[in-house]
């Protein structure tokens, strides 16, 4: 580990895709361009990507650029309803598998590391981390954004601030948490008041 950083407040997202159909073949120049797609929608709404894991992204908002809680998780939750309107729903509508894709969402302290010697690169740990991985993960309906209780906190109070609806979900088994509330962030737009 070549430095560390620790942050007291961030917003972890994780995004991903994947077919539901064993037999689906894997094309990577796709899965390529879906990525590229994803770190430059999230780029325009101001959220670092740390890394790619296969088909799935991991950003952070919230780190050092001088945004509040709210505004980087409603930044997130925009971004992740862009990602969902733009690139994901009109693949699923193109694939010859069902595609199944979500994003987790959760806010909490974590703390980052440039890690390697040559070539080092950014990384962030912690179980603020692992939740938001768990959110994406245990999401149910292709499609969801899933937001974590924590992340549905730090909306603003006054809901009709909001571009979108949140609603609960059926409560979740997260590993290492047990069950857990979770709620969702509409991808499409609601009318303000």
């Amino acid at each position: 580990i070549t430095a560390t950083w620790q942050y007291p407040h961030v917003v972890v997202m994780f995004a991903t895709f994947r077919s539901t159909s064993d037999e689906a073949a894997v094309d990577y120049l796709a899965v390529d361009e879906t990525i590229q797609r994803l770190e430059k929608i999230a780029t325009q709404h101001g959220i670092l990507k740390v890394k790619t894991i296969g088909a799935t992204i991991m950003c952070v908002a919230g780190i050092d650029d001088g945004s509040t809680r709210e505004q980087a998780v409603i930044g997130v939750i925009d971004a992740a309803r862009e990602m969902c309107r733009e690139v994901y729903a009109p693949m699923a509508a193109e694939s010859e598998a069902p595609l199944h894709y979500a994003v987790g969402v959760h806010c909490g302290p974590c703390f980052g590391a440039l890690l390697g010697g040559n070539g080092c690169i950014f990384d962030i740990f912690g179980d603020t981390v692992n939740t938001a991985s768990r959110m994406m993960s245990t999401a149910k309906e292709s499609g969801t954004i899933q937001l974590s209780p924590t992340a549905k906190a730090a909306l603003p109070a006054d809901a009709a601030r909001l571009r979108f609806a949140v609603e609960a979900l059926p409560p979740v088994a997260v590993k290492g948490k047990g069950v857990m509330d979770v709620f969702a962030a509409s991808v499409n737009a609601r009318a303000l008041v």
